[in-house]
C-alpha cells in the first residue's frame, strides 16, 4: 500500500516515431504483467491507450515526480514513450466515494455468496 503522502499523477505518454512496432508487440504480455504488479502494489491505478493517436495515459500513485519516473522505468514499453508528469488534486468526495464503491465490488476478496 502506497503512504498516506503519495500523490496521484497522470501520466501522457506519446509513441515515438522511431519505434519498432515487432519489437513493441513482442513486449506487451510483459508489459502487462508488469502493470499488474503495479496495479497490484497500488503504484497505478488506471491506465488508457489511445491506438489512433500513439498515446497512453497512466494514472501512478507516488511521494513526488521522482518516483513516477521510478515507476515508469519498470514497464517494458517506457522505451518507446515520451512522457510527460502532471500532477493531480485529490479526487473530491463523490469521486472517491466511486472509487470505493468500484474497488470493493471489483475485489478479489468480496464475498462471492457461496
Amino acid at each position: 500500500m502506497p503512504p498516506t503522502t503519495s500523490t496521484t499523477f497522470m501520466v501522457v505518454a506519446m509513441l515515438r516515431d522511431d519505434t519498432d512496432l515487432a519489437e513493441f508487440a513482442a513486449l506487451r504480455d510483459d508489459e502487462h504483467k508488469q502493470l499488474e504488479v503495479l496495479r497490484s502494489a497500488g503504484r497505478v491505478g488506471a491506465h488508457y491507450v489511445s491506438p489512433a493517436r500513439g498515446a497512453t495515459f497512466i494514472e501512478v500513485i507516488a511521494d513526488d515526480e521522482k518516483q513516477v519516473a521510478e515507476t515508469l522505468a519498470t514497464l517494458p514499453f517506457a522505451r518507446f514513450f515520451d512522457a510527460d508528469v502532471y500532477p493531480t488534486t485529490p479526487p473530491d468526495p463523490a469521486e472517491a466515494a466511486h472509487r470505493a464503491r468500484f474497488s470493493a465490488a471489483n475485489s478479489p476478496l468480496r464475498s462471492t455468496g457461496e
